[in-house]
């Protein structure tokens, strides 16, 4: 049993994932097997960038999406946002909502697939 801050606690209708300090998965929610199309049982402890990207091509630097799980992990504070993707999809923008979790300390990651959120992206 982990815990976070009562107001970050995922729904059982969010799709979430829990990633260690090592960056490597160690909880997959079942929206987020079917949402990423993979089981818990092939995710765990498989670095994150197996499942997830950053959605912006140039995302790099302390504010990247590895920056930002690796800082909701140390600090444990306020959540962190980003923009992700699967690893193998382009065109699909989905939010992320990064923020600690623990013991052990971790990052838990909401992904947002609300239609207002999920979008494909078209082409330049």
């Amino acid at each position: 049993m982990l815990e976070t801050r009562a107001d970050l606690v995922p729904t059982e209708r969010d799709a979430y994932l829990v990633v260690d300090v090592g960056l490597l998965i160690q909880a997959v929610s079942r929206k987020a097997e079917q949402l990423l199309d993979v089981s818990e049982e092939h995710a765990v402890n498989r670095p994150v960038s197996d499942l997830l990207v950053p959605a912006d091509a140039e995302a790099r630097g302390p504010g990247s999406f590895a920056g930002a799980i690796a800082d909701a992990v140390a600090r444990g504070d306020d959540p962190i946002h980003a923009f992700v993707r699967p690893w193998n999809t382009f065109g699909v923008r989905m939010r992320a909502r990064i923020a600690p979790c623990g013991p052990p300390r971790a990052a838990l990651l909401v992904l947002d697939t609300s239609p207002a959120r999920l979008r494909a992206v078209k082409p330049r």
